[in-house]
């Protein structure tokens, strides 16, 4: 008996040295060489991470393809010109008085120009497309860093004029409305073209635009005009506002196809819009 169990010992030792430890549990030579079904998981962690790699693939290049369409328009010659004429006139006082009444509009997505012209009831006139199917409560921000949530109180969806509300502004230089121009006239207007902000630049006047399909013609200007720009007020050299910007359009003067801005005139909007002096 005593050889018997000194053998039977001696198979257990070698069984023993056969087995296997992963820090959790105990593995036969043929379990550790031959693991039951852990494969059917290794395809589909591969499967999740092929896809987490095409999905930010995906994302990059539509991120490179939005980075290189708006390259051109960043770094255009216009572009790069109208920024180093607004740091010359924003030199002006006098263009600072007038900067101090403008405002970025942010409806949802989409983002325009605004301007105080009644400080003390707060009303702000921009374009009706500007907040058209955005946020009810546009946010307005002035070139100090000072915003205001907004209510809109007046639209005119044909001459695309808008008016908001926020609280009381006399702390900003509201504007004033002139119905007087001249074709040849040098102007000044200030908006926020593209990225930029609170640019101020200058343009002439062209005179009515007579192809417009409006029964009342907006004004035609020579001007950097750009996405952002609507809403952006156009003055003389007193630094009245003659017209509001609200789009461009291609046209032909004296034989030539120009690119120009359009602009709805004081003069059609000014006795209808709430709070005007």
């Amino acid at each position: 008996m005593t050889d018997y169990e000194s053998d039977d010992s001696d198979d257990e030792r070698e069984k023993k040295e056969e087995l296997f430890y992963d820090g959790e549990r105990y593995y036969t030579k043929e379990e550790w060489f031959n693991p039951p079904e852990p494969k059917e998981n290794i395809p589909k962690k591969k499967v999740k991470r092929g896809m987490k790699l095409l999905i930010a693939g995906v994302v990059t290049v539509a991120l490179l393809l939005n980075v290189f369409a708006m390259w051109p328009q960043l770094f255009n010659l216009p572009a790069v010109e109208f920024v180093q004429v607004s740091r010359e006139l924003s030199q002006d006082p006098e263009i600072q008085t007038l900067q101090n009444a403008v405002v970025v509009v942010r409806a949802g997505n989409s983002k325009g120009t605004g301007f105080v012209y009644n400080s003390e009831e707060g009303y702000i006139l921009t374009n009706e497309h500007v907040i058209a199917g955005g946020d009810p409560h546009p946010i307005v921000t002035f070139e100090d860093g000072s915003a205001y949530q907004t209510d809109i109180i007046y639209t005119d969806d044909e001459l695309d004029i808008a008016v908001l509300e926020a609280e009381s502004l006399k702390e900003h230089h509201e504007l004033s409305f002139t119905e007087e121009w001249s074709a040849g006239d040098d102007i000044v207007f200030i908006g926020n073209p593209l990225f930029f902000n609170f640019i101020a630049n200058r343009g002439m006047l062209l005179g009515d635009y007579a192809a417009s399909s409006r029964s009342d013609l907006p004004l035609m200007l020579d001007a950097p005009v750009y996405r952002g720009s609507s809403g952006s007020p156009v003055f003389n050299e007193d630094g009245e506002v003659i017209a509001v910007v609200y789009a461009t359009v291609s046209t032909y003067i004296e034989g030539e196809s120009r690119r120009v801005g359009l602009s709805v005139p004081s003069s059609q909007f000014k006795e209808d819009i709430p709070g005007y002096n």
